[in-house]
């Protein structure tokens, strides 16, 4: 957890997913656990670009290009768009990339699919990777497989994470303790970055 060893997985901070305005709050989810991770994860990011850490910045986009079928048959029953392409709720929420951080583009839950992700992290050689973002149980949980199935130390920042509802994110962070990583808090992981810095 050294920070010349790690870096920092920041996944679909936008708009669509934490702010009022966006999809999810129009459509009535609870977003204080999500909101309330956002506010952590701007201090988190603080922490790695004082250690050194580099911070990869994930966003979803979808368009028509990308929006397959079976893919289309997920979509909210009110029709309403999440994170288009280039509209507002794709923007990131809260926290937001300086301008020499990397953000990858996805359009399915795993960051890994159809992305630059595996090319931008073999290019960083960084073998211990730190998860944080939305939703802990769908898009960070898919995305933290992946990356320890490509034999990564993948390790989850628990109060940096979170879902619609508490149920939802226990049971990811039960998944990525169990079977996929470690789970820490980011004052533990904090810590370990400025002593070690």
């Amino acid at each position: 957890m050294t920070p010349d060893a790690c870096a920092l997985i920041v996944i679909d901070v936008q708009n669509d997913y934490c702010d009022d305005q966006g999809t999810f709050g129009k459509l009535g989810f609870h977003l204080g656990a999500v909101q309330a991770a956002a506010e952590r994860i701007v201090h988190l990011v603080e922490v790695a670009r004082r250690a050194g850490v580099p911070v990869v910045w994930v966003k979803t986009h979808h368009d028509r290009s990308t929006n397959s079928r079976n893919w289309l048959s997920r979509r909210t029953r009110a029709g309403l768009e999440i994170c288009a392409t280039d509209s507002w709720g794709a923007e990131f929420y809260r926290a937001k990339p300086a301008a020499d951080e990397i953000v990858v583009v996805k359009h399915r839950y795993s960051a890994f699919v159809g992305s630059k992700l595996e090319v931008v992290l073999r290019t960083l050689a960084r073998p211990t990777l730190v998860f944080c973002g939305v939703t802990t149980n769908v898009c960070v949980e898919s995305t933290l497989r992946d990356a320890f199935m490509r034999d990564y130390d993948t390790v989850l920042a628990e109060d940096c994470a979170a879902a619609f509802t508490e149920r939802e994110h226990d049971g990811a962070v039960h998944n990525v303790r169990t079977y996929f990583g470690r789970v820490a808090d980011s004052a533990t992981i904090a810590g370990l970055w400025a002593t070690s810095a």
